[in-house]
């Protein structure tokens, strides 16, 4: 693979540093929803919405940046899962219970471990 641009590397940093907004805001809100003083939660939450938007919109870049590299762009397109956790939770925000348990069971966890897959395949990008 060709060395990188200085703006490719900009993006990826830029990119991984979403990815680390992305789920202290996950964190943030799947708390909320046993500490009533955690305020602004459902705000937070579709800004966490728009931020996957934005992801997916960086991992088309991404995957043609990268297209010589077969497992990290197959790291990239599982965030698919990702997006279809976040889907489950159309029509479900005024449902306090289903929004915890989407978040907290399924839309969390499917970012977190798609985030530490992506994450270490990036760190040789990221870490100078």
């Amino acid at each position: 693979m060709e060395p990188l641009t200085s703006d490719a590397l900009d993006i990826i940093r830029q990119y991984a540093a979403l990815l680390e907004t992305v789920e202290e805001g996950l964190d943030y809100v799947a708390a909320s929803f046993s500490d009533p003083r955690r305020m602004h939660a459902d705000v937070l939450l579709s800004d966490v919405l728009l931020a996957l938007g934005k992801i997916g919109e960086t991992n088309v870049y991404l995957c043609r940046l990268f297209a010589a590299e077969g497992e990290l762009t197959g790291e990239i397109e599982r965030f698919a899962e990702v997006l279809a956790a976040a889907a489950a939770l159309d029509g479900q925000f005024a449902d306090l219970a289903a929004k915890e348990r989407i978040v907290c069971e399924r839309l969390s966890p499917a970012f977190q471990a798609w985030k530490t897959a992506v994450s270490g395949r990036l760190r040789r990008y990221v870490v100078q």
